[in-house]
């Protein structure tokens, strides 16, 4: 993996992006299955966590844009995951709420994309996956606080 010509840094940007690209296709096509990809399903996770929220602060909480956003949402709606309701505390706003249905959809979904993660992680022993997870997490925390 040493190359001269190259800094390290370089190198790890260059495997973070594909160890995404790879992660994110494998999960998508396993979350096919049930009708949603990792935007949705980051969506999910985020109300099922947290409560409902605002779009915008979906938007800045799952770094996405608000075209992306609002065309994730509109998918959500219309498989009645979730739905929008005026803010109680700003009737111009409203708030997005995870419904029954999307609760349980986001409980299948949790399931097949922890089995692809597993199979992803697979060469790494436990030891290793858990180094990989705090640095990833380090990481992370460093390049938010940068932005």
């Amino acid at each position: 993996m040493d190359e001269p010509d190259e800094r390290l840094e370089l190198l790890i940007g260059r495997q973070l992006y594909l160890a995404h690209r790879y992660a994110r296709a494998a999960t998508n096509r396993a979350l096919r299955a049930h009708r949603i990809d990792l935007r949705h399903f980051g969506v999910l996770g985020r109300l099922a966590e947290s409560g409902p929220a605002a779009q915008s602060t979906l938007v800045d909480e799952l770094q996405m844009d608000k075209s992306s956003m609002v065309y994730v949402i509109d998918e959500l709606e219309r498989q009645d995951l979730v739905n929008r309701r005026r803010d109680e505390h700003d009737r111009r706003r409203y708030t997005i709420h995870l419904t029954a249905g999307g609760r349980a959809r986001l409980a299948e979904a949790t399931e097949t994309a922890a089995e692809t993660m597993t199979k992803l992680v697979d060469p790494l022993s436990p030891t290793e996956q858990r180094r990989l997870h705090t640095l990833l997490g380090r990481f992370i925390d460093h390049a938010a606080q940068s932005a």
